[in-house]
C-alpha cells in the first residue's frame, strides 16, 4: 500500500515535480507566508460556527478567528523569526503582510457569515451515520492508492441536492479537480451517489463561485490521476518545471538549483 496521497500533493507535483520533492522528501525549510495562516485561521473559525449550529456570532466567530490565526503565525515565527525571510505580499512585507492579513480575516468573517445568513436554504447535509457535513474526512483506496481528505462543507440545497464547497480565502482555483475527488471521497465513505455539483466559497467576495458540474470525476477518472501520480513517485520522476511566475511563489524555490 502507498503512502496516503491528497489533492495538494498532486496539484503541487503538477505544478512543479522538483518542488513537490524538495517540499515533501526532503523536507526543505519553506518559506512562511500571513497568507497561510489568515487561510488557516478563517478555515477553523467557520468550522467552530457550523458546529455551533450557526448560533455564534459574528464577534464570537471572529474570537476563535483571532486565536487561531496568533497560533499559525507564532508557530511560523518560531521557525523563522527573521521577517525579512517571509513572502511579501505586493509592497507588503512579511510583519506588514501578518497585520494585513488579520484585518482582511476579520472582514472576510463578516461576509462569509452574512452569506448564509442571506441563503438560510443552504444548510449543513448530514450524513447516514449522523456526521454533519463540516470538515468531512475521508480515507480511501483508489486502485491502490490511499486517497485522504477534508471537504470543508457538504451542503443540502432544496432545488440542486448536495452541493460539495471549499472556502477559498485567496484566489479562485482554475479548475474543479478538488471538488471531483471530494465527490467521490464522500460517496465512497458513505455509500451514497456522488453529488453532481461543487462550488468554491470565496472569502474574498463573500459568496460562492458558479456551479461546477462535477460528474464527469468519476472514480475511475479520479483513480486514473493518482494512479499516475504514485507511479511517477515511485519512479523517482522529478524534473523542475520553472517559471518565473511559479518560482516567484514557490516557497520552496531557494532549495531549487533550477529556480528563476
Amino acid at each position: 500500500m502507498s503512502e496516503h496521497r491528497s489533492v495538494s500533493q498532486l496539484k503541487l507535483y503538477e505544478r512543479c515535480p522538483m518542488a513537490y520533492k524538495l517540499s515533501r522528501l526532503d523536507k526543505v525549510w519553506s518559506r512562511p507566508a500571513a497568507w497561510l495562516g489568515q487561510g488557516s485561521a478563517e478555515h477553523e473559525a467557520i468550522e467552530a460556527w457550523e458546529k455551533s449550529g450557526r448560533t455564534m456570532t459574528a464577534e464570537q466567530t471572529k474570537v476563535v478567528f483571532t486565536e487561531s490565526y496568533e497560533k499559525h503565525i507564532n508557530q511560523a515565527c518560531e521557525t523563522t523569526p527573521n521577517f525579512e525571510a517571509w513572502f511579501k505580499s505586493g509592497p507588503y512585507g512579511g510583519q506588514l503582510d501578518i497585520e494585513r492579513r488579520y484585518l482582511i480575516g476579520l472582514e472576510q468573517i463578516d461576509k462569509l457569515i452574512g452569506w448564509y445568513e442571506k441563503h438560510p436554504e443552504e444548510v449543513i447535509w448530514v450524513a447516514p451515520d449522523g456526521t454533519p457535513g463540516i470538515e468531512i474526512g475521508f480515507d480511501i483506496d483508489l486502485d491502490g492508492v490511499q486517497v485522504r481528505g477534508f471537504i470543508d462543507a457538504i451542503i443540502e440545497h432544496p432545488t440542486e441536492g448536495l452541493i460539495v464547497r471549499d472556502l477559498k480565502t485567496g484566489n479562485q482555483p482554475g479548475d474543479d479537480f478538488q471538488l471531483g475527488v471530494y465527490s467521490v471521497g464522500l460517496a465512497e465513505t458513505y455509500g451514497i451517489e456522488p453529488p453532481q455539483i461543487g462550488d468554491y466559497l470565496m472569502g474574498k467576495t463573500g459568496k460562492p463561485t458558479y456551479p461546477y458540474q462535477i460528474g464527469e470525476w468519476t472514480r475511475e477518472r479520479v483513480s486514473q490521476a493518482f494512479r499516475q501520480l504514485e507511479d511517477n513517485i515511485v519512479a523517482g520522476r522529478f524534473d523542475a518545471d520553472p517559471e518565473p511566475s511559479k518560482c516567484r511563489f514557490c516557497d520552496v524555490s531557494w532549495a531549487c538549483d533550477y529556480a528563476t
